[in-house]
């Protein structure tokens, strides 16, 4: 009797514990809509739903995988690279020293020919390492770049990059993405965690003040970057695969198929057909079947044999708009106009191209703008340098700031626009530094030569 009440009670207590835990669910899910902490985040952010706002670590890996791949391999995906470069970070690409000038304060020529001397040498020590080409490159097609710098006891100090899968998280750490942040601020790095990149193992934790991160398409909140080619990779892959297909038609239209047609019976065609399977002739000393005939060959057939050339139609004329949709989607994508993703101008005219390239003039001076503040980062950076190895004054940075002359991008009438900025100068409108800014060259070694040549034409006149 008191075995069948224990079990009684404990029949009760199942059912008050089942319902207990039915009603938590369902308060849960209720307040699942609300916004709240999420706990494995140290910055403390707030989950909007249950969506993640960035790509895992494994389909950021897999995206570089594929446009390192893409870039390697596909044309159109290189010649967006390529114009990127040109365009953005081109050969043209200078920096020179703007003075800080105080009302009726002299230019120090000395100190800013120094400080153009030290970047210089900076960039002459470090060229198998770091270009801006290179960094920008690297930022477009992997979505992010890590330069790391190093300081050393002489002149000039060194940089390297880090490739974005030996930053990443470890096994303690799996939700950090190889950067960890401040506790309530995932804008602010403290540590990059630099990982091996087969095994996952932690072979560093590197200061974030050693670290230039660039980062491209992401918001602010989040700590990796996506590539440039990410939205156009589904379309590259489509444009590859009707190319193909387009190809393999292209073999099957080529295989001309012979069809015989043979007047009688079923039985006579079949002997015919039979008897050209098992003989055979002599064709340039070899031995060719009767069913296949050498290029040249003349036949001879008989009234009640007729001979038919068949081809099979693939209708190449209803593909070709859609190989074309294709690379317009890619050149949406990529922010191009059509004729310079396919380097061909042949579907517009001029007016309709200098319109179309309007948006992308826009876009390269909006990279120009971008990267010139990321480089400034690493100006400032080599400068502390040489302030700290005493090489310029304590003061530098305050008298002095960078102008990065990047390459030109439009220039319809190069004697007229020269003309214009003439008459801007004679206004005083702007300096003749200035203009020799936007022709791409550094006034102060204009202004030195001018200067030479004024002194040698005196001398010879005298």
């Amino acid at each position: 009797m008191l075995s069948f009440i224990k079990d009684r009670w404990r029949i009760a207590q199942l059912k008050a514990e089942y319902q207990r835990r039915v009603q938590e669910n369902l308060l849960e899910l209720v307040e699942a809509n609300h916004s709240r902490p999420v706990a494995d985040d140290s910055g403390e952010w707030m989950q909007v739903g249950k969506s993640k706002t960035g790509a895992t670590e494994s389909e950021q890996a897999a995206t570089r995988d594929q446009v390192r791949k893409m870039v390697h391999e596909n044309p159109h995906a290189r010649n967006i690279l390529r114009l990127m470069e040109v365009y953005v970070v081109g050969p043209e690409l200078q920096l020179s020293h703007q003075p800080q000038l105080r009302e009726g304060e002299q230019e120090d020529r000395e100190l800013t020919r120094s400080a153009t001397t030290l970047w210089k040498d900076f960039l002459s020590e470090n060229q198998r390492h770091f270009s801006y080409r290179e960094y920008a490159k690297r930022t477009w097609r992997d979505g992010e770049t890590f330069l790391r710098q190093f300081d050393t006891e002489v002149w000039p100090p060194t940089v390297r990059f880090i490739d974005p899968e030996q930053i990443g998280a470890t096994a303690e750490l799996p939700d950090s993405e190889g950067i960890i942040t401040q506790r309530h601020d995932v804008e602010t790095p403290i540590y990059y965690l630099q990982v091996d990149a087969n095994t996952g193992e932690l072979l560093e934790q590197i200061p974030a003040a050693e670290v230039f991160h660039t980062r491209i398409n992401v918001d602010s909140n989040q700590k990796r970057g996506e590539s440039l080619f990410a939205p156009i990779l589904a379309c590259l892959s489509s444009f590859n695969r009707w190319v193909e297909t387009e190809l393999l038609a292209r073999k099957l239209q080529a295989s001309i198929v012979l069809w015989r047609k043979v007047q009688g019976s079923a039985s006579a065609a079949t002997n015919l057909a039979e008897s050209a399977q098992t003989s055979s002739t002599r064709y340039g000393g070899d031995s060719v079947r009767r069913e296949r005939f050498a290029p040249g060959t003349i036949l001879t057939t008989s009234a009640g044999t007729d001979l038919q050339y068949l081809s099979p139609n693939t209708n190449f004329g209803d593909a070709v708009p859609l190989g074309r949709l294709l690379l317009l989607c890619t050149a949406a994508g990529a922010g191009l106009p059509e004729f310079m993703l396919t380097s061909d101008a042949a579907n517009a005219n001029y007016s309709s191209t200098m319109v179309a390239e309007g948006p992308a003039v826009k876009m390269f001076q909006s990279e120009q703008n971008f990267f010139a503040n990321e480089f400034t980062r690493i100006w400032r950076w080599v400068m502390r340098e040489a302030i700290s190895q005493q090489l310029l004054p304590d003061d530098f940075l305050d008298r002095y700031r960078p102008s990065w002359n990047f390459p030109q991008l439009v220039n319809r009438d190069r004697s007229r626009e020269r003309l214009a900025d003439t008459h801007m100068v004679d206004h005083q409108i702007l300096s003749r530094a200035e203009v020799a800014r936007r022709d791409g060259v550094d006034p102060h070694t204009m202004q030195t030569e001018i200067d030479q040549e004024t002194t040698r034409q005196a001398k010879k006149a005298a």
